[in-house]
């Protein structure tokens, strides 16, 4: 009978080990849900993937400023290059171009190249992203639209004439500058000129130049002088803020079942999704079309938390009981 005892006792722990197992499962983070597109669309273009509000083709995005395109693998929003789309932080990465200043013909001449951009309902993150500027003796400005504001940022660079003030890692001013991107940006102008007398002009440091980009992405090096991104026809990362709707107090959701609602990113429109904590799939996707959060411990459509744990416990109390009585000779 002590056997029969030891038994019961090993059995209730498996079950308590199992259903352990099971409640740690369902922590899944909301990340897991990863990228879904809606159902019988495109998922990827290249390497990238792209979830559902975004999409490729008719019908397969939420409104028109989430239509990718993907040509040759390249994924596009307009014109501009994607890497990059989160659900979990409602962002996307794109490839900025780079506003230059260069000296040709043998510094005869300056060629000047302005970047401009116009993002709809996104906005440049301003906790991702900064206002950089790469030279000597350079003005660099952003002539931006903040929601129906129009503001001028300048970002001047110092004198780079004693090059041991110049220190790679470093954007402190020297040969390097950098400031702040304000809330809700969706447009800008970005333009660089050297800034008059140009005493450390040089063929050797030709260009000079100025973008908005991820500072985690950018370390300055002193050989950046001499030459950023192949004369600065290159692109940098750009993190954009995305959003749905226009209601930050998410009493008009556009979220799916079995999700959480949260006001938009850096104070800008409309609101995100997430799955539930325990939950898969895409936030923004509805039973209707599929795809979207689904499968938690306590799921509308499965089985509730509670009555699981009723069964484990009394489980565990009915061979309880049984052993009890087999060991006392009752018959049940």
């Amino acid at each position: 009978m002590a056997s029969l005892h030891v038994l019961l006792k090993f059995e209730c722990l498996v079950l308590l080990l199992i259903w352990l197992q099971v409640l740690a499962s369902a922590q899944i983070p909301s990340a897991a849900y990863g990228g879904i597109a809606k159902p019988g669309c495109q998922s990827l273009c290249g390497n990238v993937r792209i979830p559902y509000p975004f999409g490729i083709g008719l019908g397969c995005y939420s409104e028109l400023d989430f239509e990718i395109t993907c040509y040759n693998g390249v994924a596009k929003s307009d014109r501009l290059n994607v890497t990059n789309i989160s659900l979990l932080d409602g962002e996307m990465t794109i490839e900025a171009p780079i506003a230059t200043s260069c000296l040709v013909d043998g510094g005869k001449y300056i060629s000047s190249y302005r970047t401009w951009f116009k993002l709809g309902t996104f906005a440049v993150s301003p906790t991702k992203n900064k206002f950089i500027s790469i030279g000597c003796d350079t003005s660099a400005d952003m002539i931006s639209k903040f929601n129906v504001t129009v503001e001028t940022i300048g970002a001047g660079c110092s004198d780079c004439s004693k090059k041991v003030d110049i220190s790679d890692g470093s954007c402190n001013g020297m040969g390097c500058c950098m400031t702040s991107i304000p809330d809700r940006l969706t447009e800008s102008n970005v333009t660089i000129s050297r800034q008059e007398p140009m005493k450390n002009v040089s063929m050797d440091k030709p260009c000079v130049y100025a973008f908005i980009g991820e500072e985690s992405s950018f370390k300055f090096s002193s050989a950046y002088l001499e030459d950023f991104k192949n004369s600065g026809t290159g692109s940098v990362p750009m993190v954009l803020d995305w959003s749905v709707g226009f209601d930050r107090t998410c009493r008009n959701s556009e979220c799916g079942p079995n999700t959480l609602c949260t006001p938009a990113n850096n104070d800008g429109y409309g609101h995100l999704c997430t799955c539930k904590p325990g939950y898969t799939g895409n936030p923004y996707l509805t039973k209707s079309s599929g795809g979207h959060c689904q499968g938690g411990i306590s799921d509308s459509e499965g089985f509730p938390q509670s009555k699981v744990n009723k069964i484990v416990a009394g489980t565990c109390l009915i061979l309880s009981l049984l052993v009890t009585s087999l060991i006392s000779g009752i018959r049940i």
